[in-house]
């Protein structure tokens, strides 16, 4: 839609995008200068294959990482390509071919579309959550008690594309759960430093059930690298060792280049993460308020995304395009998460003032489709 509509916008600013879940900062020169250090080395290792697993001294570095900040002692951890790929590992290591998988909608739709390329239609199975994005776990035990078929649970925390921030005894009601009932449980920790200020993320747990998948794309704003990881609880025997064989079926490796950029920007530390995410407030409090006119929105208390819900019976895809389109700002049209009728608003994606004019635009644009549903 953007690149359809990008030349009748270009003399007033361009289209603002609120779209893609991207952060507007730029990687930590740490990055850059491992990068440049290893381009310039003599007997670069660049262009060969690395161990499937990833390289060694990334490894080392986010044991110590998961170890200090998660709490996860005595787990392996598997590099990969950007947290999809993590995802797809878990999918094809874990679920046998008639095993039924949970997600709870809004979902981030990666999750769903990789569920979908491997199972059988009947195998998903899609919850509810409530009208804060709190997944209903209700639901969840009721058809773990009756369905011994169900083998993955997912869950995304803070969550796409809800934002939506799970506490620790909601999250650990859901490990309870899984545990008892014999499946595993995936947690999506993409966002895990992606909180409000002054909290801090707790959402780790030792349980071997429980895999955990981080991702470089968005902290660090390394998403054109292409770099994540999973960990592996060494408890959970076997599974470490069958997903490398699915590892080494896809990638073979994750890019040496890409490990390098990972671990020159964990050189800049946590707290250079904190300071950057401290700048979403401001885009966070005018997404929040350009939001108001509709009855009802969902999220803000972690990640970087807001959802609205439009006014009964409106087309969501029809009214992200009208925003394209007239008013220059884009979203992403809820049903692509699994809920139609409402809209997903990211606020990480511009720089703070480039976010108080795309706010502007929003909520002019929300006002004008509120009232024509109205009619």
């Amino acid at each position: 839609m953007i690149g359809q509509y990008a030349a009748e916008w270009e003399a007033k600013g361009g289209i603002f995008s609120l779209a893609q879940g991207v952060v507007w900062w730029r990687e930590p020169t740490s990055s850059t200068q491992a990068l440049i250090s290893a381009l310039q080395e003599k007997d670069s290792m660049l262009h060969m294959y690395g161990p499937d697993e990833g390289l060694i001294d990334l490894r080392d570095a986010l044991q110590e990482k998961i170890r200090d900040e998660n709490g996860l002692e005595h787990h392996q951890v598997m590099v990969t390509v950007g947290a999809n790929q993590a995802y797809v590992n878990c999918v094809l290591t874990l679920v046998e071919e008639q095993d039924k998988c949970v997600v709870f909608k809004p979902y981030y739709f990666n999750h769903v579309m990789a569920l979908q390329m491997t199972l059988p239609k009947d195998c998903l199975m899609v919850g509810s959550s409530s009208d804060d994005g709190i997944p209903d776990l209700k639901w969840l035990e009721s058809n773990l008690r009756q369905d011994s078929s169900i083998k993955m649970v997912t869950i995304v925390n803070p969550g796409n594309p809800t934002g939506t921030l799970l506490s620790r005894d909601f999250l650990q009601k859901a490990v309870d759960l899984c545990r008892y009932y014999g499946c595993w449980l995936i947690l999506d920790c993409t966002y895990e430093y992606f909180v409000p200020r002054g909290s801090r993320f707790d959402g780790c747990f030792k349980d071997p059930h429980v895999l955990h998948i981080f991702s470089f794309s968005k902290a660090y704003a390394l998403a054109g690298y292409r770099c994540g990881y999973v960990t592996v609880s060494r408890d959970a025997h076997g599974v470490y060792e069958e997903m490398t064989k699915v590892q080494d079926t896809i990638p073979i490796a994750p890019s040496r280049i890409s490990q390098i950029a990972a671990l020159g920007a964990m050189k800049a530390g946590s707290s250079w993460v904190e300071e950057k995410v401290a700048t979403l407030d401001t885009g966070r409090s005018a997404i929040l308020k350009a939001l108001e006119p509709l009855d009802q929105i969902m999220g803000g208390s972690g990640a970087m995304y807001i959802m609205g819900k439009l006014k009964d019976g409106s087309d969501d895809q029809e009214v992200a395009r009208r925003l394209v389109q007239e008013f220059g700002v884009a979203v992403i049209p809820g049903s692509f998460c699994g809920s139609p009728g409402w809209i997903r608003v990211c606020y990480a994606n511009l720089p703070p003032e480039k976010c108080l004019e795309a706010a502007v635009r929003l909520k002019k644009g929300i006002l004008a489709v509120e009232e024509d549903a109205s009619l």
